[in-house]
């Protein structure tokens, strides 16, 4: 065989059999008939291949993100999805799908939004209906603010509390890392606030006590918290992160960040340092040194004396 026939037998993607004339060589790529069904659970960093169970009481998994515990059918067999957590369903080179089992566990509800999202920006922008239309069959790559809007949104329509809360740096600014969004939610389970990084797809603990947004300020410099795993997460889309005036691509910045926790830990001494929480079209803090410089960076922030700070938003604790 010759060199020009054998590269294009590579290209296009066929199989050969040895030992027989070329033009009886040439192999029908596998049909996607030989493919099956592929039906996984993701919980925390833990991911488990769902079984097919021999049932025909099995409905089409509706379209809408959350939904009960159950027997569902896809691609003509029944799983049964009988914990709270996130679902993926997937037949090769056809369709994926998933969804989120929720009742009341907010631990694998939380865990599932960070296995759906991922650090990028090519969804920045989009409206919350489109977000949950898409989030039925692919991953979400938003940065921290739209993801912690969505998220607040979200979590309102299913009655649980929650706020996007937010951090500055104090160190001079640049064009493109100077804070951080995250949400904090009330957790009736503990009667306290407790903050979540979803973008990082994480919380934390200091001496095994959830941390609310205040609290993780002042541990920040301290380095005294345990950094706690929500998914196991690819963490960023590194192929579309680019700004849209500039189209400088972020990848090496961001990868770099989350490439392990040490480094993670040096990036939020870097942004986690002025805790503001939003009420409101503005942002309070209460940091007395720095307020005209902190007030500068925009109007929307206010100053709260830290007393009437923690009684207008903490006093349920």
């Amino acid at each position: 065989m010759n060199n020009k026939i054998s590269k294009e037998i590579k290209k296009i993607g066929v199989k050969t059999l040895s030992g027989v004339g070329l033009k009886d060589r040439i192999v029908e790529p596998p049909s996607k008939e030989q493919n099956t069904s592929l039906v996984y659970f993701a919980l925390m960093s833990n991911t488990e291949n769902i079984n097919s169970i021999e049932n025909d009481d099995g409905i089409p998994l509706p379209a809408s993100l959350i939904i009960s515990k159950g027997n569902y059918q896809f691609h003509g067999k029944t799983y049964r999805l009988d914990r709270e957590g996130l679902y993926r369903f997937i037949f090769p080179v056809d369709e994926n799908q998933q969804r989120i089992v929720y009742e009341s566990n907010l631990d694998s509800l939380l865990s599932s939004i960070c296995w759906i999202f991922s650090h990028g920006n090519i969804d920045d922008g989009e409206d919350f209906s489109y977000v949950n239309k898409k989030a039925l069959t692919s991953k979400i790559f938003v940065t921290c603010g739209p993801l912690s809007s969505w998220t607040n949104k979200f979590l309102d329509n299913l009655s649980i509390k929650s706020r996007i809360v937010s951090t500055l740096t104090l160190d001079p600014w640049n064009s493109y890392d100077n804070g951080h969004i995250l949400v904090e939610i009330f957790r009736y389970d503990l009667n306290k606030w407790v903050v979540y990084d979803l973008d990082n797809g994480c919380f934390f603990t200091c001496n095994k006590k959830p941390l609310s947004l205040t609290e993780f300020v002042e541990s920040v410099p301290l380095n005294n918290y345990e950094i706690h795993r929500l998914s196991n997460r690819a963490n960023m889309d590194i192929s579309n992160f680019r700004d849209r005036k500039s189209n400088f691509d972020f990848a090496f910045i961001v990868e770099s960040r989350l490439s392990n926790e040490e480094k993670l830990r040096e990036w939020y001494k870097h942004v986690i340092q002025i805790p503001l929480i939003l009420d409101g079209k503005f942002s309070y803090f209460f940091n007395t040194e720095h307020v005209k410089k902190i007030q500068s960076y925009s109007s929307y922030h206010k100053f709260l004396e830290k007393d009437e700070f923690m009684k207008k938003f903490y006093q349920n604790e």
